[in-house]
């Protein structure tokens, strides 16, 4: 390697433009550390990811399960106001069926129904 004798405008003029193309070991540490910081970070929204799905799926599990109750009650629902229906139309056969009792016994009490005449 030989050394040549250079003046110092041109020197500092080299150095700058070197200097102004290439980052300083100081910087290249601090983008280091910050990548070392932004990894740790990018780790532990990993994490709360990992548990905000499992809260997640946990949610769907109730949401599920609150679908079925409503379906459930629904069902629920439908049969008691068809009871209440049906049992109507008994209760209402069964009127019937007494007026027309009521219909065939004779008016002047000639037989009862044991047969026996008053």
């Amino acid at each position: 390697m030989m050394r040549v004798l250079i003046p110092s405008r041109v020197r500092a003029a080299v150095r700058a433009r070197l200097d102004a193309r290439y980052a300083a070991r100081a910087e290249l540490r601090a983008a280091l550390d910050e990548v070392s910081a932004l990894r740790g970070e990018v780790a532990a929204l990993g994490s709360r990811l990992s548990e905000l799905g499992g809260e997640v799926a946990a949610l769907r599990e109730q949401v599920e399960r609150l679908r079925a109750a409503a379906r459930q009650a629904d069902d629920t629902r439908r049969l008691a106001l068809e009871t209440a229906e049906a049992l109507d139309r008994v209760l209402q056969d069964e009127v019937l069926l007494w007026q027309a009792v009521d219909a065939a016994r004779p008016l002047d009490g000639a037989h009862s129904l044991d047969g026996a005449r008053p």
